[in-house]
């Protein structure tokens, strides 16, 4: 089947959107789809077409920018060729260009799958409110001319009013999380290079964002600390971009105090993941609102042995509840957080399962397998 995925953020993007994105391309390509990925060239210097592997990429030039959203006629007049060769529409959707790249798919009786990845949530204020508006009118139009409808689990379908309304084209399917190389670097040696000198360590993984949990994260960690002195937050992702003037002041007073046991790592590689889950006694995925569906990162934490504690929002709690590693807990409550994490690191063993149990809930073969039959199914659809 020839398929045109559209996205307006790609790799090298980090994000687990972009990530999906890749992984599902990359794993249909080799299972016989011929896939095309059709995004913005949201960096000047990417190449605005290369082929990696079976996936061929191309990269429309950006026209403006309104906050994370990107403005590309570029974009549509490219979709329209490449639409009228295809055989599927696959939109990720948050999208900017969700009305006219539906449009054209509809026009040319082109069948879509949509994946729906998280709820959009922007920051407060009058224009913001409008846009949101706006893109979420955009979004029931790909939605209701989409033949078949994925996100990652029925538990935040049925509790998000996108989804739940259309349920009858919705299938869920978990995102591929795929076995790491062999990290090049050792876990003394980031634990060296970044200064975790204590024990345990709660590993935060992810944008330094207020709907990430972070505000509750460092609230809770004094009540973590009485009981174990020698516990260290050690947050993994981009240190210059705090969630607020009144958290970063808070964040940077901390990370400047060398017995506070708050430390941030800075960008951290692909590559050292799997060393970085060596270091972590647990995964706090502390999210706070619907733009968190699943977090994959769990799933990556859980494979790699490491317990996790996250919210118990809808999606985000099905990993904990299908393999019993780690404990959901209250979303905004730092109490709430901090109770669940000592009652792991109290008995982290009571969490530990077989890594092949793991992986037998969240198979990459059963999701491309189940993407392959979504993919049949919206053809059927529309035929």
């Amino acid at each position: 089947m020839r398929v045109l995925v559209a996205l307006d953020y790609y790799r090298p993007n980090v994000s687990g959107l972009s990530i999906t994105a890749q992984d599902l391309a990359r794993g249909l390509g080799e299972r016989g789809h011929n896939i095309t990925v059709l995004t913005h060239r949201h960096l000047p210097d990417l190449p605005t077409e290369e082929q990696d592997g079976p996936v061929r990429i191309l990269r429309a030039p950006v026209l403006a920018r309104a906050g994370k959203a990107q403005i590309s006629p570029a974009l549509v007049s490219i979709a329209r060729r490449e639409i009228r060769r295809s055989d599927l529409l696959h939109l990720h959707a948050p999208l900017t260009p969700a009305v006219p790249l539906a449009w054209l798919a509809r026009r040319h009786g082109v069948p879509i799958l949509t994946n729906y990845h998280c709820d959009l949530r922007l920051p407060r204020g009058v224009l913001q409110r409008a846009v949101e508006g706006i893109a979420r009118k955009s979004q029931n139009f790909a939605l209701d001319s989409s033949a078949v409808i994925v996100n990652s689990t029925e538990d935040y379908a049925r509790h998000t009013p996108a989804l739940a309304r259309r349920l009858d084209r919705f299938v869920g399917i978990f995102p591929p999380v795929l076995d790491p190389a062999p990290s090049p670097v050792s876990a003394d040696e980031l634990r060296a290079r970044w200064g975790v000198h204590g024990n345990p360590v709660i590993l935060f993984v992810g944008r330094f964002a207020a709907e990430k949990g972070l505000p509750e994260l460092i609230e809770a960690l004094p009540a973590v600390r009485r009981a174990f002195p020698q516990a260290v937050l050690l947050l993994a992702g981009e240190r210059h971009a705090v969630p607020g003037e009144s958290v970063g002041q808070t964040l940077a007073r901390l990370l400047d105090d060398p017995h506070s046991g708050v430390v941030a790592t800075g960008f951290v590689p692909d590559a050292w993941m799997p060393a970085l889950f060596e270091i972590g006694s647990l995964l706090a995925l502390p999210s706070t609102n619907s733009t968190e569906s699943f977090g994959m990162i769990q799933v990556e934490a859980m494979l790699a042995g490491l317990p996790v504690v996250a919210s118990d929002l809808p999606g985000v709690r099905q990993p904990i509840r299908l393999t019993g590693m780690g404990e959901v807990t209250l979303p905004r409550d730092a109490d709430a957080l901090a109770s669940a994490i000592l009652k792991v690191l109290r008995d982290p063993g009571a969490y530990r399962r077989p890594r092949a149990s793991v992986r037998e809930i969240f198979s990459p073969e059963k999701t491309f397998a189940m993407y392959m039959d979504a993919y049949a199914r919206a053809a059927r659809r529309d035929a």
